[in-house]
């Protein structure tokens, strides 16, 4: 898949409208497009679709996308297809007759962008066995080989031999918006990757306003984020918890005191969580009460708040949830209330893994509950995390520019 000759630019605007990369873009796609394996590790917000969608752009040769949930690779397919890619996806949903007529369109070259879950792939393999169609194979929201192979997703664990049956001859692209350099080592090995190109962007995203304060107990957390959505007005708002109770205890609350929130957790029906999502990114709704299932691949770019009414279970899915906020470069606060009882209840969860899993959980939460109660400068601590280092202060969190609670409360109180 040479890229000799290639105006790189050129086809960007032609087929995607815009009029230069973003950091990191073009040199991940020129090593794809020279035939190497790459991890790209970008902001959210930062792209990432970009890397794997613009090489079939290209060549002429269909890329192979793994993503790891439904909605969230319909939502792609969506979006592909606002931007011209003849994109599709093989799911359960998929009809026996829907599916013949995509796997012919892949073997007859007119399909740009293939999505598959991990589980799909031995299937796929076994429909276009002795075909050759996919000039890259890409894992999107690649953190997820580390993050979930090991507990509940084993087939993230077979990617490597997966790619060997269905692209044997395509380089591989992992794109994650956060890897630590140890989860970047573990993706090296457990994809079997060959001598990958990384390209790391900034973890630093000024426009993201960090906070945190100790809450003691769930009415003191409600008060809090009833005031700050009071605070921010209109403005679009993500309010995480820790459990889907959780959720809809907060969303209920929200609701009889005139705040129109709804509530997205995992255990409603797919209905009903696509519902939710469409009217948040429609603005029907501007606040959603949430669990962790809810953000991943939601392309909103005006979200100005980022509630954590629960401390998170990691530096790595913090840095994930409050990138939602402020894709648009607008400035938005991130604001991060916990206790040590988030602690406790978070580490109750731990004791039916297997007792090295349950260590490295534990250590992660309780360096998140460090990041939380630390009155140094966020922004560091977080980058920090993965690798990068910004020398405070950072004129973007509540520690460089003694922020108060109170202050945050008030509308323009940064």
């Amino acid at each position: 898949m040479p890229a000799d000759g290639l105006d790189l630019e050129a086809v960007l605007a032609a087929r995607l409208g815009h009029s230069a990369f973003r950091p990191g873009q073009r040199e991940v796609i020129a090593a794809v497009l020279s035939g190497r394996d790459a991890l790209a590790i970008l902001p959210t917000g930062g792209g990432k679709s970009v890397t794997y969608q613009f090489p079939p752009l290209a060549t002429g040769r269909c890329c192979l996308v793994v993503s790891p949930l439904l909605a969230l690779m319909r939502d792609q397919v969506a979006s592909a297809r606002a931007k011209g890619i003849r994109a599709e996806v093989i799911d359960s949903g998929v009809s026996a007759e829907g599916r013949a007529d995509i796997l012919r369109r892949v073997r007859d070259g007119g399909v740009e962008v293939l999505y598959a879950s991990p589980e799909g792939l031995d299937r796929l393999s076994a429909d276009l066995e002795g075909a050759r169609p996919f000039g890259l194979f890409a894992v999107d929201e690649a953190h997820c080989v580390s993050q979930w192979g090991p507990d509940f997703r084993p087939h993230y664990l077979r990617l490597a031999a997966a790619r060997g049956k269905v692209a044997p001859d395509a380089p591989l692209l992992a794109v994650t918006a956060t890897a630590t350099q140890r989860v970047e080592a573990e993706l090296v090995t457990n994809l079997g990757m060959r001598d990958p190109f990384v390209f790391r962007g900034t973890f630093f995203r000024r426009n993201l306003r960090l906070a945190a304060w100790r809450k003691d107990g769930a009415t003191d957390a409600r008060d809090a984020v009833a005031a700050l959505l009071h605070a921010h007005g209109d403005d679009a708002a993500i309010v995480y918890r820790m459990s889907r109770s959780g959720a809809a205890s907060l969303a209920g609350w929200l609701r009889r005191r005139g705040v129109p929130a709804l509530v997205y957790h995992a255990g409603l029906e797919a209905d009903e969580r696509a519902r939710v999502q469409d009217a948040f990114l429609a603005g029907r709704c501007r606040v959603v009460v949430a669990t962790v299932a809810f953000g991943m691949g939601v392309d909103k770019s005006d979200v100005r708040l980022v509630v954590h009414a629960d401390l998170p279970g990691s530096m790595e899915a913090y840095a994930q949830e409050i990138g939602r906020a402020g894709r648009d470069g607008g400035d938005s606060d991130c604001v991060l209330l916990y206790s040590w009882a988030d602690v406790q209840r978070r580490a109750g969860l731990f004791a039916a893994l297997a007792p090295d899993r349950a260590r490295v959980l534990s250590d992660a939460l309780r360096g998140t509950y460090r990041f939380a109660a630390s009155g140094s400068c966020r922004q560091r601590a977080l980058c920090a995390h993965f690798g990068e280092s910004v020398r405070p202060p950072c004129g973007a969190c509540d520690a460089c520019r003694a922020v108060s609670a109170a202050a945050l409360l008030r509308r323009g109180g940064w």
